[in-house]
């Protein structure tokens, strides 16, 4: 069964349009030192385009990077572990290119500057 991305691009111009960029992206940037909305666009077609054995090796790959990045974030930002590990966790799908992330980032955002 494929996923479905189609409607991503959309959902990346608006986050482009926005005036408020969830953190999560601003620190992303920062960790990464790529455009997010670059980095999104180019996975999303690597795992749409991918098998299912690739499919798999790009999973792992994020999941990997999400660890990274929740680790440079508790050591280089001195981020609260827990704030740190929902910022990294809000990355997860949108590192895969999936269009749940952009809403899961925004929510996240939403959460952690109430706090």
């Amino acid at each position: 069964m494929q996923p479905q991305t189609g409607g991503i691009t959309p959902k990346l111009v608006t986050l482009e349009t926005q005036k408020r960029t969830p953190k999560t992206f601003v620190l992303y940037e920062e960790y990464s030192q790529s455009d997010i909305l670059e980095t999104v666009r180019t996975r999303k077609l690597e795992y749409e385009n991918a098998t299912p054995e690739r499919r798999k090796e790009l999973e792992d790959a994020v999941e990997v990077e999400v660890k990274n990045f929740r680790s440079w974030l508790v050591e280089s930002k001195r981020l609260e572990p827990s704030t740190a590990h929902y910022y990294a966790i809000a990355l997860k799908s949108l590192l895969l290119g999936l269009p749940t992330g952009v809403q899961i980032a925004q929510l996240f955002n939403t959460v952690l500057d109430n706090l």
